[in-house]
């Protein structure tokens, strides 16, 4: 007997809907629209989210060294203790730079005496010296067996431009102040400054021994751009902030540290993300007021039907799941149609973004069964005096 009772509710549900196809169509639409925007939103806050991490780790934040005022980075005069200090090869006073720093770029020239009008160049990397990069045409060439590693290294090696002529695979260097060194060629610069020699920053004129000297240009770049406050404010505990007003002593150097561009990208893309979190609360507020008004319109013109059934004896609360029953097939109808756009629309299902269309179609539901309480609670009596 239950059984024969079920298919006839399931076919006074299934009539109600197709008697009322316009009213049905509506609920659909409504819980579809709530399902799309629900994943729609989601998925544009996991773009977001990913932006916001890739830009924090992809984005190299550069320093630059200057003096103290910041009126130069190209002469600086600086001792190579502070380059030392940013590679992590010397520890003053429990500095830890390299903690915080990494691709130390460093160059210092000096004249020669041999070869009569060359200039050496100690370099940490070829990036080092702007004057061969390879948007100028220049080109550097290892010979086989060596790499650009070496120049971070303390071996007598060197590059030499095109132009200088050798007897064999080494060449002499002597400096004005009467150091020299024989050292052997490892590559060539083509198209580059002439009469140049490039070895790397701290090789030694005599082998183990190291000399300080002074460095013309210094940049860095920092390390974790998630540590960006904690960073600037150690390399500021060795560094200055540029300063006109800051006294040039000759052991004080000022960093730029190049992140406007950065927080600028960050904090655009921080303010998309609040604006999409508040966005949810109030998709949950809208979603929820929209089935509760669409439900309210679309079953408030079936009172009297709802009078008929409990003077047939039908209870209240059966009257309120028949109708729940109606109302969760439209809106899991219009969740299905919802979420199929979002995946035609987003080429991709992402498993949050489902929880969002669900979250959307169970608030939808919520204002449903409060619009269908509500129809279903008025008392009998009342019900019968309903007019079409």
């Amino acid at each position: 007997m239950s059984q024969k009772n079920g298919h006839a509710l399931e076919s006074v549900t299934l009539t109600a809907m197709l008697r009322r196809w316009t009213s049905s169509l509506l609920l659909i639409a409504v819980a579809a629209a709530g399902a799309l925007s629900a994943m729609i939103l989601q998925n544009l806050t996991i773009r977001q989210e990913n932006a916001l991490s890739s830009t924090i780790e992809n984005t190299t934040i550069s320093c630059t060294v200057t003096n103290a005022k910041g009126t130069d980075s190209g002469n600086l005069q600086m001792l190579s203790a502070f380059v030392e200090m940013l590679e992590g090869k010397r520890r003053l006073r429990e500095c830890y730079l390299d903690d915080y720093v990494k691709n130390v770029r460093a160059k210092a020239k000096m004249s020669l005496e041999k070869p009569e009008g060359a200039t050496l160049s100690r370099i940490l990397s070829i990036d080092s010296d702007p004057a061969l990069s390879q948007a100028e045409g220049v080109y550097v060439q290892f010979f086989e067996d060596w790499e650009e590693g070496v120049l971070r290294g303390q071996e007598q090696v060197c590059l030499i431009s095109s132009d200088l002529v050798t007897d064999g695979e080494y060449i002499t260097v002597a400096a004005d102040m009467g150091e020299s060194a024989r050292l052997r060629i490892i590559g060539t610069v083509t198209n580059g400054p002439s009469n140049e020699i490039y070895c790397p920053y701290f090789m030694s004129w005599s082998e183990g021994v190291s000399v300080a000297f002074l460095t013309d240009s210094c940049s860095f770049d920092i390390r974790n751009n998630q540590k960006l406050e904690e960073s600037k404010s150690y390399i500021y505990e060795w560094f200055v902030r540029p300063d006109l007003s800051n006294q040039m002593d000759g052991l004080t150097f000022g960093v730029l540290i190049h992140d406007e561009t950065y927080q600028k990208n960050i904090e655009e893309i921080q303010a998309n993300l609040s604006m999409l979190h508040l966005l949810l609360p109030v998709l949950i507020i809208v979603c929820g007021g929209i089935g509760f008004f669409a439900s309210f319109l679309a079953t408030r013109g079936r009172t009297k039907e709802f009078a008929v059934m409990r003077c047939l004896g039908m209870k209240q609360c059966k009257i309120f799941g028949l109708v729940m029953g109606e109302l969760s097939i439209l809106a899991f109808t219009g969740a299905f149609f919802g979420i199929a756009g979002g995946i035609l629309l987003e080429g991709e299902i992402q498993t949050s973004a489902l929880l969002h269309a669900a979250l959307m179609t169970g608030i939808f539901l919520l204002g449903s069964a409060v619009a269908a309480l509500r129809i279903t609670s008025i008392n009998v009596m009342n019900l019968m005096k309903v007019e079409d």
